[in-house]
């Protein structure tokens, strides 16, 4: 092999197909970026009650440096909108009272944006789950297991995304007793902000990584996609597929990342018309142009379960899935082979 200086466009090439774990920490690959002239910084913070990782390769360290400290403020300042669990914020103030005046723009458009995903889904995506996501977190904590039929069906009363008013002068409950959670669609929603942030700092080739939902941008990802695997949720360290990113999103629900029981019967995702989690479907991950559309869908689709759900997804443009049964089984969608493999 000859010993000619490697350029940055072969340098970035390389990395996308070397995968992210060795582009952002393989001795073999550092050692490319560095002949290239190429500086890697990344930072790996807790938000959204997740591990986030942003990594930026650019040709200047203090630059690198400077886009990820401006992406990591405005997830910060976004969590400060948009978190349920801290009572400080306008969505904690919002579930409090049942009414916020002159709401910031970034929560009506995130609550405008999970009402039409309620309407395409036919409500297996619900934003008002809340109260029997709070539920069964309370009945497990307290008692060691589920809750009764009555309290689930109690629960279910307080839900119905067509109960929640909203526009930029005040968001309001029919019922003050009800309350949202954003965490199907804002942790997207956050993810792509911070790329929109790291490109307009003129980042050439970018990603984000936050729990599950990945995005990535900048012309140097359009031009050499990252090779990314899709997690297998019944076997660790395994996957069930590739997904290629070139400037396109991807975010994976499944029952094995917050489970309620060891048999994952009861988890994280509820069903909202039924106020039960899915027993047909073990995980979705969804391929978009949108972090925000990736996570809605694949939590709208694990609910729907295989059939309804595939017919969801090719009903919107641009988009793929695979979905994962509890039997193991592996259902595509129709426009599967752009980006999913």
């Amino acid at each position: 092999m000859s010993e000619r200086t490697i350029g940055r466009r072969d340098a970035l090439r390389i990395t996308a197909v070397a995968g992210v774990s060795a582009a952002f920490g393989g001795s073999l690959v550092w050692g490319v970026l560095r002949q290239a002239g190429l500086h890697r910084v990344s930072e790996t913070r807790t938000r959204m009650g997740t591990v986030v990782t942003i990594t930026v390769v650019h040709p200047e360290l203090e630059e690198a440096r400077q886009m990820v400290a401006a992406s990591l403020e405005e997830m910060q300042r976004l969590e400060d909108v948009l978190s349920r669990h801290r009572s400080d914020t306008p969505m904690g103030r919002l579930n409090a009272a049942g009414r916020l005046a002159v709401p910031p723009p970034e929560l009506v458009e995130l609550l405008v944006a999970s009402a039409e995903y309620a309407r395409l889904s036919d409500g297996a995506f619900d934003v008002t789950v809340a109260p029997l996501l709070d539920l069964y977190e309370s009945s497990f904590r307290l008692r060691g297991g589920p809750p009764t039929d009555p309290e689930v069906d109690a629960a279910l009363e307080l839900v119905d995304f067509r109960a929640v008013q909203v526009d930029d002068q005040v968001i309001s409950f029919d019922d003050a007793r009800m309350s949202v959670t954003l965490d199907g669609i804002a942790k997207g929603y956050i993810v792509d902000r911070t790329i929109d942030v790291l490109v307009a700092r003129g980042s050439e080739r970018v990603m984000v990584n936050a729990g599950g939902d990945m995005a990535t941008g900048g012309p140097g990802s359009a031009t050499d996609p990252w090779t990314i695997g899709i997690q297998d949720p019944h076997v660790a360290n395994d996957y069930v597929g590739l997904a290629r990113l070139g400037g396109e999103c991807i975010a994976t629900s499944g029952d094995y990342m917050r489970s309620f029981t060891e048999d994952r019967r009861h988890h994280h995702i509820i069903d909202p018309r039924t106020g039960r989690s899915p027993i047909h479907t073990s995980s979705v991950s969804i391929v978009t142009g949108s972090a925000m559309d990736a996570d809605a869908l694949s939590t709208a689709v694990l609910v729907l379960g295989p059939e309804a759900g595939v017919a969801l997804i090719d009903r919107i443009s641009g988009a793929e899935g695979v979905i994962v049964t509890k039997g193991g089984d592996r259902v595509r969608s129709s426009g599967l082979g752009r980006h999913l493999a």
